[in-house]
C-alpha cells in the first residue's frame, strides 16, 4: 500500500469527483482505464468495482515498470503496456469482448513532464525526444532536422495553431542541428518578447507532440474501438486538456448510437486550479452509448473526431436580374 501511496506524487487527477460521478461505478463492472499512467483515476475506479475488474492500458513502459511493481499481489487490475489505439488487441489479452465503462484522462502526468528526460518540458534543457514510447517512432529531433520548411511549418499550425509557425520553422532549419530542448527554446525566444514566450513555447511543444505521437489519430481509433467495446448502457468519459482533442471528442454528438450526459463541458473549479493549477485547461465529456457501432464505417467517416472545421461550401452563384 505505501508504493501505492507514493505514485500519487507523480500524478494528481484531475475531475477526479466529478469523473466518478458521471461513471456511476459499482460492484462487479468492469471498466478500462484507457490511459492509466500512475492510476490517479484508475486505482479509485477499480476501488469501486471491486470484486468487478479494471483494465488499463500504459503506453509509457518507463510508467508501466513503475506501476506494475507496485501493484499488490492480489488486485483487480489488469494493466497493459499498450495504447489505447491497440484497445482491440489489449481487451482479447485479457480475454474480454464487452466493458462496461472507458475513461480517457489525456493529460501528461507530471512524472512525463519531469522525470523521463525526453523534453516534454521546455524548462529544462534536455534530449528533444518527445515520444510516449521511446521504442516507437521517431524523436521530434530527428524530424526537425530532416524535414522541409514546409513540413515543420505546417506541423505548427495545424496542432499547435501557432500563428508564427513559418516563421519558426524557417529559424529552425537555419539552426539544424536541433537536439535538445534548450536548442529549439532559444529558437522561439528569438521570435517573441519575454511576456509571450512562455505560452508560444507551450504550442510550439504541443504541436510536435502531438505529431510525433499521432496523438489525434490514435485518439480517433481509441475512441471508436472504445465504442465497439462498451456495451449498450455503458458510458464514455473523457477529460482533454486542450481545443484540438476537445473538439475531437464533441464531434460524438452527432451521432445517434450515444447520448450527451454532459450538455457542456465540466471544467474544474476555481479550488481544484487553485491547488493543481496544471487542470485550468480540463475539460470533461461523457456520453452513453445507445446503440451498437460499425467501426469500419464510423473510421471511413471524416466527421468522427476530426477536431478540424471543415471548409464552407461555397453557394451557387447569384443570377443577374435583367432589366
Amino acid at each position: 500500500m505505501d508504493n501505492l501511496l507514493n505514485l500519487r506524487r507523480y500524478h494528481r487527477p484531475v475531475l477526479l469527483k466529478e469523473t466518478l460521478d458521471l461513471l456511476q461505478l459499482e460492484p462487479h463492472l468492469v471498466v478500462v482505464d484507457a490511459t492509466f499512467g500512475f492510476g490517479g483515476h484508475g486505482f479509485e475506479m477499480a476501488k469501486r468495482v471491486d470484486p468487478g475488474i479494471l483494465i488499463g492500458f500504459e503506453k509509457d513502459p518507463e510508467t508501466y515498470r513503475i506501476v506494475v511493481s507496485s501493484l499488490p499481489p492480489i488486485t483487480n487490475i489488469r494493466l497493459l503496456n499498450m495504447g489505447y489505439e491497440r484497445m482491440d488487441e489489449g481487451l482479447l489479452k485479457v480475454g474480454l469482448l464487452s466493458v462496461d465503462r472507458v475513461l480517457f484522462d489525456l493529460g501528461i502526468s507530471s512524472f512525463s513532464l519531469e522525470g523521463t528526460g525526453r523534453g516534454f518540458t521546455f524548462r529544462r534543457d534536455e534530449p528533444l525526444d518527445l515520444r510516449f514510447n521511446p521504442n516507437e517512432g521517431i524523436p521530434a529531433y530527428e524530424f526537425l532536422n530532416r524535414a522541409s520548411e514546409r513540413e515543420i511549418e505546417e506541423v505548427l499550425r495545424r496542432y499547435g495553431e501557432e500563428r508564427r509557425s513559418r516563421r519558426i520553422a524557417r529559424e529552425i532549419v537555419k539552426s539544424r542541428p536541433i537536439r535538445t530542448t534548450g536548442d529549439l527554446a532559444a529558437i522561439v525566444d528569438r521570435i517573441y518578447p519575454p511576456q509571450m514566450r512562455t505560452k508560444a513555447k507551450a504550442r510550439v511543444w504541443q504541436a510536435l507532440r502531438i505529431y510525433i505521437n499521432d496523438e489525434l489519430n490514435n485518439l480517433r481509433r481509441g475512441l471508436a474501438l472504445a465504442l465497439k467495446h462498451l456495451k449498450v448502457g455503458g458510458i464514455l468519459a473523457v477529460i482533454s486538456f486542450h481545443s484540438l482533442e476537445d473538439r475531437a471528442v464533441k464531434t460524438l454528438r452527432e451521432y445517434p448510437f450515444v447520448r450527451a450526459l454532459t450538455r457542456k463541458p465540466i471544467v474544474p473549479s476555481e479550488e481544484e486550479i487553485a491547488q493543481n493549477p496544471r487542470s485550468r485547461s480540463a475539460k470533461l465529456r461523457a456520453y452513453m452509448k445507445t446503440a451498437e457501432v460499425d467501426v469500419p464505417s464510423l473510421l471511413a467517416d471524416e466527421r468522427f473526431a476530426n477536431p478540424f472545421p471543415r471548409p464552407r461550401r461555397r453557394g451557387r452563384p447569384r443570377r443577374r436580374r435583367r432589366g
